[in-house]
């Protein structure tokens, strides 16, 4: 018997992909129990279970929000989400981060809307777990720059550094695994990175959030600095750039001059 084609094949794999996951769609015409006859239950044997593996995994992506929700009703909104939202890829660390968004268009969360703002921080977390390594600098390779190289210096963020901006305070509310009597609105600006073994949470201030969002982004000090000053005219530049690094939320600082790199 000749072999199938590749396409033929990719496409076959595509199809049972999306019946598996899309309760309106039949099997896959060809598909066949070993003694040859029809597949329909043991197909939606399978239905059931790779559902039931994207709803465990949204589970361990964010078990504050689980807790919070209960556990039945983070399992029907995992449903409801990989409905409309399925994996790309085989790799399912890439996959959940329209859930936020998802949380916050949900009409039947519309009371309690911090829920969506818990759901980016652990989006955030996860990355931040998953993100490449890398060895922060020291604050006495900060210190070996001298103030005009170091205006004009860029830095290059840690891979794990994300930025979360929430109108509550999901900082505390998180920390505390989602227990919380009482829950204020409030702005928070957070800091998630993983400099070494521990995925780390940092609520800063607006002026400090912009002025990493900005470093980030790839402005000179001197540019992050004039823009933060915009926003609090008593930023101390200097102090702010020494937490960053006390952080170990920077993985280099780079002068357009190759010979005052640090690593």
């Amino acid at each position: 018997m000749r072999p199938e084609p590749v396409a033929s094949h990719v496409d076959r794999q595509a199809a049972i992909a999306a019946a598996l996951l899309d309760r309106a769609l039949p099997p896959p015409d060809g598909l066949l129990v070993p003694g040859g006859g029809p597949i329909g239950r043991r197909f939606a044997v399978h239905r059931a279970t790779a559902t039931l593996g994207l709803v465990s995994a949204l589970a361990t992506r964010h078990p504050v929000l689980e807790r919070m929700l209960g556990a039945e009703t983070f399992a029907d909104l995992a449903r409801a989400f990989v409905a409309v939202d399925r994996p790309k890829t085989a790799l399912l660390l890439d996959w959940g981060g329209g859930l936020p968004d998802f949380v916050a268009a949900h009409p039947d969360l519309a009371d309690w809307p911090w829920l969506a703002d818990v759901a980016r921080l652990e989006v955030a977390w996860n990355e931040a777990h998953h993100a490449a390594e890398a060895v922060p600098v020291t604050i006495a390779a900060l210190a070996a720059f001298d103030p005009e190289a170091l205006a004009a210096a860029r830095i290059v963020a840690h891979p794990s550094l994300r930025f979360v901006e929430t109108a509550w305070p999901v900082a505390a509310l998180w920390a505390a695994n989602g227990e919380a009597e009482t829950i204020a609105p409030g702005a928070e600006f957070i800091l998630v990175l993983r400099p070494g073994a521990d995925v780390t949470i940092h609520p800063v201030d607006r002026a400090g959030h912009a002025f990493a969002a900005a470093l980030a982004g790839g402005a000179t000090i001197a540019e992050a600095a004039e823009a933060t000053l915009a926003i609090d005219e008593a930023f101390d530049v200097g102090a702010r750039l020494v937490a960053l690094v006390r952080l170990g939320a920077v993985a280099a600082i780079r002068c357009d001059r190759p010979q005052e790199d640090m690593p």
